[in-house]
């Protein structure tokens, strides 16, 4: 049987759902930034600005990028929401990214809770997402809080170029470990300060190219997300998995704990691996290609594919 994204037969949509543009403190006017976007090849983005009491950085209204749509290529209204109490954070605030976001959603106050955000966003009907847990040190106390998230950033492009901090698989494992099922997003968080676009997305099975096919797909899961390698197909015949692929030089599958398997060899398009030598409910896989990009799938559970452990 194939595997979701693949299971759907829906097209795949390339979108970058976290970046900034001068209505809070990106660099460029909203129209610069889907001109941009639009000429990289994508199918949509998210101008996810800063929602917060605070006009050094940030906005306290939810920018409506209708006006801004075209007839192949649309935006995703989004914010990325603040409140207080992050640990590691200089100003401690939570960074949360809601996607598909109503243009009236109220700017969060000094009083509201990262769980109570996540919640009120997600009854708005928003895709959410915890953005770079590595940059600003989330723990797993705090990952634990948010488990309600519908994914985790587990590469943010902008943090990479700019501090080494990119990654959000540890805190993405943790909760996987832990039971919670979560996806995953791969974004650039551009500000275009620096070169910081093009370098993070998903791709999204979606059934047309509008904000409600987009968002019930990722909600749904089926997407994947990458810096520039592809799957091309997964399927699963009994606890057989079959990964195709772009050519790249690294296929992995990791499960619960430390549990994993790998394939390398040089240009590589398919390999097979035997489910029952993993000793987990749960597994990802994981691509990398010669010139060191990537691709992660979401996570898939066993007992939902009704097969054993």
């Amino acid at each position: 049987m194939k595997l979701p994204p693949f299971k759907s037969g829906h097209r795949f949509l390339r979108g970058n759902l976290h970046g900034h543009s001068t209505h809070s403190d990106g660099m460029l006017a909203a129209d610069a930034v889907v001109d941009t976007y639009q000429r990289l090849g994508y199918d949509f983005t998210c101008l996810s600005d800063h929602l917060w009491q605070n006009d050094s950085f940030a906005a306290d209204t939810v920018f409506d990028s209708a006006h801004l749509d075209r007839e192949n290529f649309i935006t995703l209204p989004s914010a990325e929401l603040h409140c207080h109490g992050k640990r590691f954070d200089q100003d401690g605030l939570w960074h949360i990214v809601a996607n598909g976001l109503p243009v009236d959603f109220a700017c969060p106050d000094a009083a509201e809770t990262a769980p109570q955000l996540v919640a009120r966003a997600i009854a708005a009907g928003a895709y959410v997402s915890l953005a770079h847990p590595e940059w600003y040190a989330m723990t797993g106390d705090e990952a634990l809080s948010v488990a309600a998230a519908h994914a985790v950033e587990i590469h943010n492009y902008s943090c990479v170029i700019s501090s080494a901090r990119g990654s959000g698989i540890a805190v993405a494992d943790l909760l996987l470990n832990e039971g919670h099922r979560i996806s995953f997003t791969a974004t650039d968080d551009s500000h275009f300060d620096l070169p910081d676009y093009g370098g993070g997305w998903v791709m999204v099975a979606a059934s047309e190219l509008s904000q409600t096919a987009i968002i019930a797909a990722l909600k749904a899961g089926h997407h994947y997300a990458s810096t520039g390698a592809d799957f091309t197909d997964m399927s699963l015949d009994g606890m057989m998995l079959t990964v195709k692929t772009t050519p790249v030089d690294s296929i992995v599958v990791a499960g619960a704990g430390y549990s994993a398997m790998a394939r390398h060899g040089k240009n590589m398009t398919l390999a097979h691996f035997d489910l029952s030598g993993l000793a987990s409910d749960w597994f990802r896989v994981t691509i990398r290609d010669a010139a060191g990009k990537m691709a992660w799938s979401n996570p898939y559970f066993k007992s939902d594919l009704g097969v054993g452990t």
